[in-house]
């Protein structure tokens, strides 16, 4: 819901930036250039965007002084700027400032079930028909939207966000500030089957799915617990919709997993880690500290840190794009070598 206003000069305290103009100008909100009315704050990060600046009829923008010295005098006199270094971050601040965060307001629904060994926190939001079970452990301040499914034992680390349809199933542990988007489930049993004389037999799955804290998990995605041990998702890291993590997968801090990228069973990830959509991995491999790795890529081997990697299989950067420049070129390369063994023929003849 969006939230009160502030001037520019306000503004400028608040997020410590330069302000050239108005103090007084009032800012009532925050919106792209095609849309923003004359009092909404706006912002440009690279100079390519400047176009979007002269046609918008927002007159309140963030840019980098950079970008402000190259703007012409009269640009200069019509518009309110505060001056920062990272624009886009800066924007972030007053988006928050204009919708603040959901805050949980302490209720229990009648129509909600929690059985009476678990333990919510009095502060903790609890929605129409969710499900708490045995002994789970619900933190301060926690929402659980209609229909979240809290399985026995589990515990949600304060501060949390289950959003409706959301599954964690028994004897997981989240920690504080995690957000686990609706359709998602945690701890379901990894996948794991052995052939016998009687068809596949099922391996017991009975480790657990732990989450450190600001973990954000988005929909309909997958958490596998551990086989025996635990899968771990390290603090910070962030994950899109429709993401699979398999048993015993260990991902360190801070990473980024982009839409349908999977994970196989026994995958490690290092810290700040990003996998580009639909990017996927054998199992039992590690990826080290600060790779990226590139859209569609198929992880095939160990990565050491600080690579960037793409295709399939993934190669280095530098090498998968010498491949493409050729791969280019093949028509042109097969003429050329039709017409040189068809004059080698007739050398020949």
């Amino acid at each position: 819901m969006e939230s009160g206003s502030l001037t520019a000069g306000e503004a400028s305290q608040r997020l410590m930036a330069r302000l050239i103009g108005d103090a007084a100008f009032l800012i009532e909100g925050v919106a792209s250039p095609e849309t923003a009315t004359a009092h909404m704050a706006c912002f440009v990060e690279s100079p390519s965007y400047l176009t979007s600046f002269k046609t918008s009829s927002s007159e309140c923008w963030l840019i980098t002084p950079q970008i402000y010295e190259n703007l012409d005098e009269g640009a200069r006199s019509k518009k309110t700027f505060l001056l920062t270094e990272k624009p886009y971050h800066s924007f972030v601040e007053l988006v928050n400032f204009f919708f603040p965060a959901i805050k949980a307001i302490a209720k229990k629904h009648p129509q909600a079930w929690i059985d009476p060994s678990a333990e919510v926190a009095s502060s903790a939001q609890v929605e129409a028909f969710v499900s708490v079970g045995p002994r789970a452990k619900i933190g301060a301040r926690v929402i659980l939207h209609s229909g979240a499914w809290i399985g026995e034992g589990s515990i949600i680390g304060d501060d949390s966000i289950i959003y409706a349809g959301a599954k964690v199933y028994p004897n997981c542990m989240l920690g504080k500030r995690n957000v686990i988007h609706g359709g998602a489930v945690i701890g379901g049993d990894g996948f794991g089957f052995l052939p016998g004389s009687k068809g596949l037999v099922k391996i017991p799955q009975v480790g657990r799915a732990v989450l450190a804290d600001d973990v954000e998990i988005g929909a309909n995605s997958t958490v596998d617990r551990g086989t025996i041990g635990d899968t771990y998702i390290g603090q910070g890291t962030k994950v899109d919709n429709l993401v699979q993590i398999g048993h015993n997968c260990k991902i360190g801090k801070n990473c980024i997993l982009c839409a349908f990228v999977g994970l196989s069973g026994n995958t490690t990830l290092g810290d700040n880690v990003l996998m580009a959509g639909q990017a996927a991995t054998k199992g039992h491999l590690e990826i080290g500290s600060n790779v990226q790795v590139g859209g569609a890529s198929g992880i095939s081997k160990d990565i050491a840190p600080n690579q960037q990697v793409k295709g399939y299989p993934a190669l280095p950067l530098k090498e998968f794009l010498k491949i493409q420049v050729l791969h280019t070129k093949l028509p042109e390369i097969y003429k050329r070598l039709m017409e040189v063994e068809k004059k080698l023929e007739e050398i020949n003849k």
